[in-house]
């Protein structure tokens, strides 16, 4: 009998009984193993450390339910790496902690009021970590649920290392991104990354069927459900074939067009491919020539790798908590804590904030779940950073409640991990965020 070939419909429909069932299996749904979150500063013992290791997967990772605390803190435990290593000296950071920033709330987008930062952290959002710089200075820290010396993962946080590598290029004169993708990658010549702008790349808004949603990553055989399955191996066709079977929306929408801005890690992975033409060489080893080897790092940083060596730039980065504050110093006047020459540049700087088009990102989806960040509407998006602000302040959010936001001219910063599930409420961390850069830059 021939199998009968079901509808969209069907498999959205079997797709989500599929994941229902998975999200009751140990390890997939949080429970007391990881509740409260301060007992991931401890080890596993013997034997939940090999039940642990033995369901690691995709989905396990995804549904930040217990298992995934302990993956997000020893990624390189379970996937190859590339290790990025630090400058000879470590920066010390001093301290001059704030008492007024634990106490902070703010208005959300629906007129009500935060509970407390504090409150927040140690709270329902299962944060594991939260740093603040303000002039070189930490001036916030906070561990709830790791510690200071574990490495933790960026997931999509991690897209800034690549977005700092790639401006470097464009402000060197390597990549001008008024070209099309595929001239700067020959294996794309051919395809519809033929008629695909650079610069829509960079922000995330190339008119193709390859958007991140929660039921195009869900549904198995879509576009993106077979990307995010290569990078341990569950789909067995290698990243740059994928992109070469990447198709217009058959909405005809244009790159670049009013309100196209479309969340894809697709668009991160063409940047990088660009960034390895050019310098020929793999991602994590430019990365740690242009950036790592330059900063005083207490420890390495860790690139994991895809089954056929490609880096995962677009998210599967670890470091320290405090080294991802080192990191985000580098976009501060006070990058001269942390290194000895100066990384990101006055040119570097007009091509993050004046890339991005306030037209393109606004009224689209990624801007709504912004305005529920803040409480305000971020008029732009930047080169892989979610947020660009008119004063100048750029974040980057992770998937499961990581983030980093950056604010020169407040001369601040500040990074967060986290694993708690998108679908679990409002991620306000970006809010407390800013809300400090405001309060110690007196607004």
């Amino acid at each position: 009998m021939e199998n009968k070939k079901l509808t969209d419909d069907e498999k959205w429909a079997k797709a989500q009984a599929d994941m229902a069932v998975l999200s009751k299996q140990p390890g997939s749904f949080v429970s007391e193993a990881s509740t409260p979150i301060s007992k991931l500063k401890q080890p596993l013992s013997k034997d939940d450390y090999y039940k642990v290791s033995q369901r690691f997967g995709f989905w396990p990772m995804q549904l930040a339910g217990d298992d995934a605390a302990y993956y997000y803190l020893h990624m390189p435990q379970f996937m190859n790496q590339q290790v990025i290593m630090p400058a000879d000296d470590v920066a010390k950071l001093e301290r001059n902690i704030d008492p007024r920033i634990e106490n902070l709330t703010f208005k959300t987008a629906e007129g009500t009021q935060t509970e407390k930062l504090k409150d927040f952290l140690f709270g329902k959002s299962r944060k594991q970590a939260m740093m603040m710089m303000h002039k070189g200075k930490v001036v916030f820290e906070s561990f709830p649920g790791m510690n200071p010396s574990d490495l933790h993962i960026w997931m999509s946080a991690g897209k800034t290392p690549l977005s700092l590598v790639f401006t470097q290029l464009v402000a060197e004169g390597k990549v001008d991104m008024k070209d099309m993708c595929s001239k700067y990658i020959p294996e794309l010549q051919g395809t519809v990354w033929d008629d695909i702008p650079v610069w829509t790349a960079a922000t995330m808004c190339v008119g193709l069927d390859i958007e991140e949603t929660f039921k195009s990553i869900l549904m198995p055989g879509s576009w993106i459900n077979n990307f995010h399955s290569t990078f341990l191996g569950l789909y067995d066709v290698p990243y740059m074939k994928q992109l070469q079977t990447a198709k217009k929306l058959p909405n005809g929408e244009k790159p670049g067009g009013p309100s196209t801005m479309r969340y894809s890690s697709a668009d991160t992975l063409v940047l990088q491919y660009i960034c390895e033409q050019i310098e020929n060489k793999p991602f994590g080893t430019i990365l740690q020539e242009r950036v790592w080897s330059k900063v005083g790092f207490r420890m390495p940083a860790f690139l994991c790798l895809a089954p056929d060596g490609t880096g995962v730039g677009y998210g599967m980065f670890s470091s320290t908590a405090e080294d991802m504050l080192k990191f985000a110093m580098l976009y501060t006047p006070s990058w001269n804590k942390v290194a000895e020459e100066q990384i990101i540049t006055d040119d570097m700087w007009k091509i993050f904030h004046e890339t991005g088009k306030n037209e393109v990102y606004r009224d689209t989806e990624e801007q709504h779940m912004a305005t529920q960040w803040y409480g305000e509407a971020p008029p732009k998006n930047g080169i892989q950073w979610d947020n660009v602000f008119d004063d100048g302040a750029m974040f980057k959010h992770g998937n499961n409640g990581q983030g980093i936001y950056v604010d020169p001219k407040r001369d601040f910063c500040a990074i967060g991990f986290g694993v708690a599930a998108n679908t679990s409420g409002t991620d306000y961390a970006p809010g407390f965020m800013r809300t400090a850069a405001k309060l110690l830059a007196g607004k």
